[in-house]
């Protein structure tokens, strides 16, 4: 009857239970903190897992001889006066199940198995699908590669080749020190070294390097006894490289081994980084090759230190710090942590300490995850910034799609994972209700901030240009096409003129042949006109009248043809003199006259209002003219009218020193058809512009307004044709319309319109 009475019981059947270690796992003793430990490997899903000695002894008895009676047994006499609650063991049992390490005879054990492995494969493909800036495809077993590429470069581990490369290293970075103005002035300007070639250089260079690298980790792990049995495609920036997998490393007992193998792929870009400092500096009579060696340089020394290098992001930094701190799964621990952390203090949810959180490294923890989190949202603006600079109006949607999607990698599916482990872990009945209380009333009061509070969020931040207003101007246009033959040097940009002052001296070639034609008319006709008259004169009285009359009629012909070929060599040479001499049609200051270089140019068509040859006017009286969006535009159309006018404050380049302020008070009826040279990328402005049939106009390639600002405080210093990023102060708005306008406006939904 008892054997029957224990039979049906759950508990004690459970304690019946034997589990057997898979047979093809490998153990390696490690010691962390001066602790031994072992390190289980499962070659099948290259997983690792580590076991103090309590943990290890345990695991070892699963061996299907013991039952979990027994085992419990065991370990009580081997370390007593400690106990083993059954709960306990059948919870590390369960762990041990889940992660495949161990088998058990139960009936729909394999079937349990099979779908914890599916569901583990949907969680990676999900965590691959929203990490898109960072994914990995494995592809195939590289160790034979590597076993076959150490036999040829075994010397690049020896202890010369290291010196030799620390000097190759230390001389680029004493070359660039020593020549630093120089080599400074010789790096391009933004607007030159991001342009779609020097892009598409780094986009090649960048995979060309990742392969480099992941071998290095590769032979590195193969230098000291490790193996390498994943390789495959990384997207990391959406650029395509290699990746190799050297978790293989976790099984040295040597942290230090372990570290040099992480930092491998470092080292190897940095000396890439040397070489390609030197082959930019010589080869600028190269210039492929030089575009090429500059990539390479920014790609192996500032993507080294901003990414690779960094701990605070998961690449070869990360494992650096985390052997060298000997905290296997750093950013997962440190993540847990904060997470238990939310739990208990907010929740009031009692969490089991973890067996690896020291007392003196909580504030580790808590500091490495808040830091992490933050930085890489900082550095995944700062790529999705680039990438929407970089793609321009008409390819910004997918940079604007990129980050829709980043946005839920780093917050909607953390936050995602949080909420599900407290229903989890943290049910109704284990909350302590204050807690609670307090939290939800935090969480409320933040979302009803966000809602309602209003923000500067709706702000106009744009880069505009300087010029004098219109209404104390005149501009000089050219009557007709004509070249420049010479420029006054009194009528540059930022001279002062009086009325009447000469500017400069046209000619046009067409006007030349036509006063020539019209010159050689003329006389030809007077010619004509005076033959006439001597005939008339010489056949006076010696033939009829009739005839006379005539010879009369056809004088006076010649005479009208005559002049009337003068005047229109007196009107072709007024237009050939109002070309050669354009004159300052007021007293001012220049605001726009052509470049000195720009001696024999064509001047065509296209020279209008909106871009006059020569612009005088009042310098006292300026305003910026600052390029907007659409969507801009509709925000300060909607405020407006409102308050009548709108502030703006402004800083011009080269006048940090001081804050200006000015005023919108009216808008654009329309979008502009043409901007300024100097607010376009060619001229160093934020505007993209499209080709057009006259190259003199230049149109904006997305729509774009150009709103008009009256400086109230300008001074002698400001002058037409400065650029100054100003700040128009549109009616604050709330957290969420900020958040509801930028989604519409990256899925062109028609929102907010």
């Amino acid at each position: 009857m008892d054997l029957t009475t224990n039979l049906n019981n759950p508990a004690e059947r459970r304690k019946q239970v034997r589990l057997k270690v898979r047979p093809d796992l490998q153990v390696f003793e490690q010691k962390y903190e001066g602790k031994g430990f072992h390190v289980v490997k499962d070659p099948v899903c290259l997983r690792y897992y580590r076991f103090n000695k309590q943990e290890y002894f345990v695991f070892s008895l699963f061996d299907g001889q013991h039952t979990m009676e027994q085992v419990r047994d065991r370990f009580e006499e081997e370390f007593t006066p400690q106990r083993l609650e059954q709960q306990d063991l059948e919870s590390f049992a369960r762990q041990l199940v889940t992660a495949g390490l161990v088998q058990h005879e139960q009936a729909g054990a394999g079937k349990h198995l099979f779908h914890r492995r599916a569901k583990q494969r949907r969680m990676k493909r999900l965590a691959t699908v929203t990490n898109i800036l960072y994914m990995k495809i494995p592809v195939f077993d590289p160790d034979r590669i590597l076993v076959w590429m150490h036999k040829y470069l075994w010397w690049i581990f020896t202890t010369a080749f290291f010196a030799v490369s620390v000097l190759f290293m230390l001389s680029a970075v004493l070359h660039v020190t020593l020549h630093f103005n120089t080599f400074y002035a010789k790096l391009p300007a933004y607007q030159e070294f991001f342009t779609w070639n020097s892009v598409l250089y780094m986009w090649l260079s960048l995979g060309a390097v990742k392969i480099i690298h992941e071998f290095g980790h590769g032979l590195s792990c193969k230098a000291f006894g490790g193996e390498s049995h994943e390789m495959g495609v990384l997207l990391m920036c959406l650029s395509p490289a290699l990746y190799c997998n050297v978790t293989d490393a976790w099984t040295l007992a040597d942290k230090w081994k372990r570290i040099i193998i992480s930092f491998a792929g470092i080292y190897v870009e940095l000396v890439i980084a040397a070489a390609a400092t030197f082959v930019w500096w010589y080869t600028p009579a190269y210039p492929f090759v030089n575009n090429v060696a500059l990539a390479l340089m920014v790609l192996c020394s500032v993507s080294t230190v901003v990414f690779n290098a960094n701990p605070l992001m998961r690449f070869d930094g990360y494992y650096i710090l985390a052997d060298w701190l000997e905290i296997p799964n750093l950013r997962e621990k440190a993540n847990r942590y904060l997470n238990n952390l939310f739990l208990e203090k907010c929740l009031g949810v009692e969490v089991p300490p973890e067996a690896y959180m020291a007392p003196s490294r909580k504030i580790l923890f808590v500091t490495y995850a808040v830091v992490s989190w933050v930085y890489r949202w900082v550095v995944t603006f700062s790529i999705l910034w680039f990438l929407a600079d970089l793609l321009g109006p008409k390819l910004k949607i997918l940079s604007q799609m990129l980050a829709v999607m980043s946005l839920l990698s780093i917050f909607v599916w953390p936050t995602y994972r949080v909420v599900k482990n407290i229903s989890q872990r943290g049910r109704l009945p284990d909350m302590k209700a204050p807690r609670v209380y307090v939290t939800i009333a935090v969480f409320s009061a933040l979302l009803a901030a966000f809602f309602f509070v209003p923000l500067p969020v709706s702000r106009v931040h744009e880069t505009g240009l300087l010029s004098i207003d219109p209404g104390h101007a005149e501009a000089v246009l050219l009557p007709e096409p004509a070249r420049l033959v010479r420029a006054e040097p009194g009528a540059r940009p930022g001279r002062q003129v009086r009325t009447g002052d000469l500017l400069a001296t046209f000619q046009s070639e067409q006007l030349e042949v036509e006063l020539a034609a019209a010159v050689s008319d003329q006389s030809e006709q007077r010619r004509t006109f005076e033959d006439l008259t001597r005939a008339v004169s010489e056949h006076r009285g010696r033939i009829d009248d009739d005839s006379l009359k005539g010879y009369e009629q056809q004088a006076r012909d010649a005479e009208e043809k005559a002049r009337t070929a003068g005047e229109r060599v007196a009107l072709l040479a007024r237009r050939q003199k109002r070309l050669a001499e354009i004159r300052a049609p007021r007293d001012g200051m220049v605001a726009t006259a052509p470049k000195a270089d720009e001696a024999g140019k064509l001047f065509d068509r296209g020279y209008n209002e909106n871009q006059p040859v020569f612009l005088v006017g009042d310098p006292t009286k300026l305003v910026l003219r600052v390029p907007v969006t659409p969507q801009e535009y509709r925000v300060l159309k909607e405020d407006l009218p409102a308050r009548g006018e709108l502030d703006v404050t402004l800083y011009v380049q080269g006048r940090s020193d001081r804050e200006f302020h000015g005023k919108v008070r009216r808008l654009p009826d329309q979008n502009a058809a043409s901007v300024p040279i100097q607010l376009t990328q060619r001229g160093g402005g934020p505007l993209a512009v499209k080709p057009d049939a006259d190259p003199n106009v230049l149109v904006p390639l997305a729509q774009t307004y150009l709103v008009e600002v009256e400086l109230t405080d300008p001074d002698g210093s400001l002058k037409p044709g400065q650029l100054a990023s100003a700040k128009v102060h549109a009616k604050w708005r709330s957290g969420a319309w900020w958040v509801g306008k930028t989604l519409a406006n990256a899925l062109d939904i028609g929102l907010f319109r």
